[in-house]
């Protein structure tokens, strides 16, 4: 256990390694959301006048009203005339980055007016914070594409803590560049990267993660002034996708070139954990990636955001304003010695997101499965609510709001290898979802007008998310009828 892990950690009761289990567990007493318009995740029509029934922390029957019996014990809660989504499944972060603009000292280094001791202090001092704005912006799961040890911590604390998500960790990125400190520093002694020199190293690589539990494995061929130390990144990739494979944990790979892309699929990797941003996609990759059910992940905002927030000049969505760490986004435009962004990177990044878009609009329409990841914890990129910007991009890319949805959800859980457990409202699936005031598949903008959001069959209202992070709980399942008047 790291030095500082007492400031957050200590007082946190210990769990199983099962992700589903969580320290606070409502009863068994059933409760039933009646009457709103069902979007389940899948991609099909809305079911109206729905009914949800939920028994402990799983849906236990969903579907149109005169299809559902609703049991006789059952706390009913009216939601007429609002719609209601599975949660949100952010699928590309990182937790050993704040956002802030210290958060990152080998890309901007600010140690002169915070050292990057006291933002690692910082980071874990504010854990339960960070979690809690994940569910006030309607994210019920997150998954962390690698990095430190103390990407496991925060999925431990996340277990135990009522306003939390629930939280994906991928071993990784294995890379075959032995990237130096000034790039990416120590957290608590700990790499962010994990090096492999050969096959061999690599499969150990894999083993390490599978040893600690984690969820899945990432690979990372990080290209740019690595590209020839990991020249022979290629040779080791199978033996990471056939070991991780064999364990059952899915492989996610870090490439935003076409060329290592390309490689990746046909290497058997799951996952592409970014979108393709230096070349157009070729019809050969889109039929590759279609058949191989390969998943893309949109990570858009970045290239933006990562402009804006060290020119100190960001544009925040109303639902980043409100559920947006405030410690975070100040950082942003207090810092007296950010300079001009030169516009030769401007323009370089803005052309990234161009190509990255005109690619992903492409990919969806060929049928690829697209996955909503917003890469929080970069510079200007919130955790929790900078998810609604990664969507609104989306729509800006020209995808229908009904399949930004299923790409905020159901390919989200498959990316996190948690088909099974979340992403869609189903029947024996966990009971993540969100009451919106305004309907989604009007304008993807409206899944931020948040009325309740539930998480384990926990019930927030969006007062008590916003809330301080004292927990706040306004409807739990195993509450009497009372309890609500």
């Amino acid at each position: 256990m790291c030095a500082y892990a007492g400031i957050w950690l200590s007082f946190l009761p210990q769990t199983s390694a099962n992700a589903s289990d969580a320290t606070v567990s409502p009863s068994e007493q059933p409760l039933a959301l009646i009457g709103g318009t069902l979007i389940d995740g899948n991609g099909g029509p809305p079911i109206l006048d729905s009914i949800i029934v939920v028994a402990g922390r799983r849906i236990s029957a969903v579907g149109a009203r005169g299809a559902v019996q609703v049991p006789d014990s059952a706390i009913r809660v009216d939601i007429s005339g609002q719609w209601v989504m599975p949660g949100l499944v952010d699928a590309h972060v990182h937790f050993f980055e704040s956002g802030r603009i210290f958060t990152k000292p080998g890309e901007l280094n600010l140690t002169q007016i915070v050292t990057y001791e006291d933002e690692v202090r910082w980071m874990k001092a504010r854990v339960p914070e960070t979690l809690a704005r994940y569910l006030c912006a309607g994210v019920t799961s997150a998954v962390s594409m690698g990095g430190p040890r103390f990407e496991l911590e925060v999925r431990q604390a996340a277990r135990t803590l009522e306003r939390a998500p629930n939280i994906f960790v991928a071993q990784g990125p294995i890379s075959a560049a032995s990237i130096g400190h000034d790039n990416f520093p120590l957290v608590d002694g700990d790499e962010s990267t994990r090096y492999a020199a050969d096959a061999v190293g690599a499969q150990a690589r894999v083993l390490e993660g599978i040893q600690q539990h984690v969820d899945l494995i990432k690979a990372g061929y990080l290209g740019g002034p690595f590209a020839q130390e990991e020249r022979h990144f290629f040779e080791l990739l199978p033996a990471i996708v056939a070991t991780a494979h064999s364990a059952g944990l899915p492989v996610a790979m870090h490439a935003t070139e076409l060329v290592p892309a390309r490689k990746a699929m046909l290497a058997g990797v799951d996952t592409l954990a970014h979108t393709v941003v230096d070349k157009r996609v070729d019809q050969a990759f889109i039929k590759a990636a279609a058949a191989l059910h390969i998943n893309v992940v949109s990570t858009l905002a970045y290239w933006t955001r990562d402009i804006q927030a060290r020119s100190g000049h960001v544009t925040l969505l109303p639902i980043e304003s409100r559920c947006g760490d405030p410690e975070v986004i100040e950082t942003w435009s207090k810092v007296p010695t950010l300079a001009a962004v030169p516009s030769k990177e401007r323009g370089e990044a803005a052309q990234a997101q161009k190509v990255g878009m005109d690619n992903l609009r492409r990919l969806q329409a060929a049928g690829v499965a697209i996955a909503v990841g917003s890469d929080a914890g970069n510079f200007g990129l919130l955790h929790g609510a900078s998810v609604h910007q990664e969507m609104a991009l989306l729509a800006l890319a020209g995808m229908r709001p009904a399949d930004i949805i299923v790409a905020a959800t159901r390919n989200g859980a498959r990316v996190a290898g948690a088909a099974g457990e979340i992403g869609t409202l189903e029947p024996g699936k966990l009971a993540d979802l969100l009451v919106l005031e305004r309907d989604p598949l009007i304008s993807i903008g409206n899944v931020g007008a948040i009325s309740q959001v539930m998480k384990g069959g926990r019930l927030f209202s969006r007062d008590a998310l916003m809330g301080p992070a004292k927990e706040r709980v306004v409807l739990d399942v195993g509450a009497t009828k009372d309890d609500l008047k």
